[in-house]
C-alpha cells in the first residue's frame, strides 16, 4: 500500500540552497524589524529632547519692576529696582552712626512668640527707646528714614519709620509716605496701608491736608477712599473738607466712604449742610450708613430735622436704626424732640428696646414720668 502511493514532486528553486530552512528566514526578518524599530526610536528621541548649545546657559526672564501712577506722580515699588540709587549709599559719618543705632534697636525689638516675660520686657523697653530716638530726628534725617523704609524687611520696624516720617511732616517726608502707600497698595498690604495713611495724617499740616483731600477724591486710590476720608475727619482742618464730605455722602464705591463722610459732617458740619444729609438719608438703603447719617443730624442739632428723624423712629424696619433716631433726638434737644421721645416711649407698638432707649433719653434730658 505504501509503495502504491505517489509522492508529491519537490521542486528546488535555483536561488535557494538545497539545505535551506524557512525558519532561518523568519528569524532574520525579525532581527531586521527589531533593528529598524531601535533606529526609529533613537531618531524620535533625538528630535524630542532639546539639545542645549554648548557654552550657553538658559536665559531667565528679567525681573519686572511694575509701577502705578498716583495723582501726584508717585511710583509704587515692586521687586528690586536696580536703577534706583539708595539714600543709604551716600550717608555722612553722622548719619551712618544714627543708622547703626536704629539698626541695633531693630534687632533688639524683634519679637519672638517663645519669649519669657523678662525677654518680652526687654523688647518692650527697646521699642520705647527706639521711638524716643526717632522722635529726636528732624528734616535732615528724612533721606535716611526713607532709605531704611525701602530696605527694612520687617513690617513692625517699618511702622516706627512711618510714624517718624509723619512726625517730621516735610514735603520730602510726605512724598516718601505717598510712595510707600503705592507700594503697599500694589502689594495688597492692607494693614500697612492703614498705618501709612495714619502717618500721613499725623503730620496735620497744609501739605498733608492737600494730599489727603486729593487722594480722597482720586479714582486711582478709590479702593482706599474711605481711609483717606477718615483721615480727613481727624485733621485740624476737617471743616475745610466739608465740600468733600458733602460730595461723598452718596458715593457708591463703598458704604464705608459714606459713613466716613457722614462722620465728617457730624463733627464739622453746620446748619447749611443739613439738607444734603437729609437728601442722602432719603436715598440710602444701607442701615449702617443710615445710622451714620442720623448721627450727623444729631451732631449738627438742627430742629428742622426733627420731623424727618421722628418719621424714621416710627417707621424704619431696622430696630438699631430706630434707636439711632432716639439718640439723634437726644442730641437735638428742645420741646419737639422731647415730644417725639415721649410718644415713642408710650407707644405699645414700638419694640421694647426702642421704648427703653426713649425713656433713658428723656431721663438724660431731665424729663421724668
Amino acid at each position: 500500500m505504501g509503495s502504491s502511493m505517489k509522492s508529491t514532486p519537490r521542486f528546488e528553486s535555483p536561488l535557494r540552497p538545497a539545505n535551506h530552512r524557512p525558519e532561518s528566514g523568519y528569524a532574520l526578518g525579525t532581527i531586521l524589524i527589531l533593528v529598524g524599530l531601535g533606529v526609529l526610536g533613537w531618531i524620535i528621541a533625538s528630535l524630542w529632547i532639546p539639545i542645549q548649545p554648548s557654552g550657553e546657559t538658559p536665559s531667565t526672564p528679567p525681573e519686572v519692576v511694575a509701577s502705578s501712577e498716583s495723582p501726584s506722580g508717585a511710583k509704587s515699588r515692586v521687586g528690586t529696582n536696580s536703577k534706583k540709587v539708595s539714600a543709604l549709599d551716600s550717608l555722612s559719618s553722622e548719619m551712618v552712626s544714627t543708622r547703626k543705632k536704629i539698626d541695633d534697636y531693630f534687632q533688639k525689638a524683634q519679637w519672638d512668640s517663645a519669649m519669657d516675660a523678662s525677654t518680652a520686657h526687654r523688647v518692650g523697653r527697646a521699642r520705647d527707646e527706639l521711638e524716643a530716638l526717632l522722635s529726636t530726628l528732624g528734616p535732615e534725617h528724612v533721606a535716611l528714614l526713607i532709605g531704611l523704609l525701602e530696605e527694612e524687611p520687617d513690617f513692625v520696624n517699618r511702622r516706627f519709620l512711618l510714624r517718624a516720617l509723619g512726625r517730621i511732616g516735610t514735603e520730602e517726608a510726605l512724598a516718601g509716605l505717598i510712595e510707600h502707600y503705592w507700594w503697599c497698595s500694589q502689594e495688597q498690604k492692607e494693614s500697612e496701608v492703614k498705618h501709612t495713611i495714619d502717618a500721613l495724617a499725623s503730620a496735620d499740616n497744609d501739605h498733608s491736608f492737600e494730599l489727603l483731600s486729593e487722594y480722597a477724591l482720586s479714582e486711582d486710590s478709590i479702593i482706599h477712599r474711605y481711609r483717606f476720608v477718615g483721615a480727613l475727619t481727624g485733621s485740624s482742618r476737617s471743616s475745610d473738607a466739608l465740600g468733600i464730605y458733602s460730595q461723598l455722602l452718596t458715593d457708591e464705591s463703598h458704604f464705608r466712604v459714606r459713613q466716613r463722610a457722614a462722620y465728617g459732617m457730624k463733627i464739622s458740619g453746620s446748619l447749611s449742610e443739613i439738607q444734603s444729609i437729609e437728601r442722602a438719608l432719603q436715598e440710602e438703603v444701607n442701615p449702617y450708613v443710615r445710622q451714620s447719617f442720623l448721627g450727623a443730624i444729631g451732631g449738627i442739632r438742627d430742629v428742622r430735622s426733627i420731623p424727618r428723624v421722628n418719621q424714621i423712629l416710627q417707621e424704619d424696619e431696622v430696630l438699631s436704626t430706630r434707636i439711632s433716631a432716639v439718640r439723634a433726638l437726644l442730641r437735638i434737644e428742645g420741646t419737639a424732640a422731647i415730644e417725639a421721645l415721649q410718644a415713642a416711649r408710650d407707644d405699645d407698638s414700638q419694640p421694647q428696646r426702642v421704648r427703653d432707649a426713649a425713656h433713658r433719653a428723656l431721663v438724660k434730658l431731665g424729663v421724668g414720668g
